[in-house]
């Protein structure tokens, strides 16, 4: 990605939704390297508990998606 111009894929970004499973992913790494827990505990959390970080993780995709560093969904 060119930095020195001011661009960003919104549109890419936007297509970022729960059910990528990167969102999954990037929740429970950051969830388990917090707290230290097993992937089974991540799992009984369930997706709509606030300590599984899927809305940051949501966030932060879209993030990186804007910002060029990883690709949009297809």
């Amino acid at each position: 990605m060119n930095h020195s111009e001011d661009t960003m894929d919104v549109e890419g970004a936007a297509r970022v939704h729960y059910v990528d499973p990167r969102v999954r992913l990037l929740a429970e790494a950051r969830w388990r390297l917090t707290t230290g827990g097993t992937r089974q505990e991540w799992l009984s959390l369930g997706k709509d508990n606030p300590d599984a970080l899927i809305r940051e993780g949501r966030d932060w995709i879209r993030a990186a998606v804007a910002a060029g560093i990883i690709p949009p969904p297809d």
